[in-house]
């Protein structure tokens, strides 16, 4: 009974947390967006973040009933284990992140490098963008070791995940991140913002991808078979 106790504890510990951290991300995005356009008066920024919040607080309360252990290793840091390589890495994502979303906002407010992205193109962009998020979600599933910094997580018995998309692609993460960006950029309208968020984020992906693959060879069992088994990295055809 204790340790029934206890895991519903947990799990609304994770849930209050999680929450918080959705509420961060979202004062985030509304930041990159409407700080550099200038006003809140811009309706595709807006939608975007309502879709966002109803699709993370319901994938994020999903995950923590069908796989807290995901959830829990996106808190766990590991900053100690954390190769000073992987640090650099994981600034040149944040950038890739970051820097689209503002030239998306400064492009569609002041620059217009190109013209605006037509409704067609945009709502495509809308449908890049849930599906990129829809790989996110489901690598959390398949993976309950991925957590935001690379290191192995001794303490979690780290092991091999090679199911689900793992069985298609060695880090189908940074599939669903360039895909989440591109399309977040395509539906805010801007050409020259999702052309930046594709060159971006596959460079600091091929990037992290190499210090990432250089450690797990090193220290996690089985990882080179795997390697052999499955040859796309995280673009099919192409890496």
């Amino acid at each position: 009974m204790s340790g029934s106790k206890n895991m519903k504890r947990g799990m609304i510990a994770l849930f209050f947390r999680s929450l918080l951290g959705i509420a961060f991300q979202i004062g985030f995005f509304a930041a990159l967006m409407f700080l550099p356009f200038g006003s809140v008066d811009w309706p595709a920024a807006i939608i975007w973040l309502e879709i966002y919040a109803v699709i993370t607080l319901s994938a994020g309360t999903f995950l923590i009933i069908a796989r807290p252990k995901a959830v829990e290793a996106r808190f766990r840091a590991g900053r100690d284990a954390q190769p000073a390589a992987d640090r650099m890495a994981l600034i040149f994502m944040c950038a890739g992140l970051s820097v689209p979303i503002i030239v998306a906002a400064l492009d569609i407010s002041n620059w217009q490098f190109f013209a605006q992205a037509n409704m067609f193109f945009r709502s495509a962009g809308l449908v890049v963008f849930l599906l990129g998020f829809s790989v996110i979600v489901l690598s959390m599933l398949s993976n309950e070791f991925a957590a935001p910094t690379v290191h192995i997580q001794e303490d979690a018995e780290h092991s091999l995940a090679d199911t689900g998309v793992y069985a298609y692609l060695r880090h189908p993460m940074y599939s669903g991140f360039l895909l989440f960006m591109m399309g977040t950029t395509l539906w805010l309208g801007s050409i020259a913002a999702t052309g930046l968020a594709g060159v971006m984020v596959a460079s600091a992906a091929i990037y992290r991808i190499g210090i990432e693959e250089a450690m797990l060879e090193a220290e996690l069992p089985g990882y080179k078979d795997y390697k052999n088994r499955v040859k796309t990295r995280f673009i099919p055809f192409v890496y």
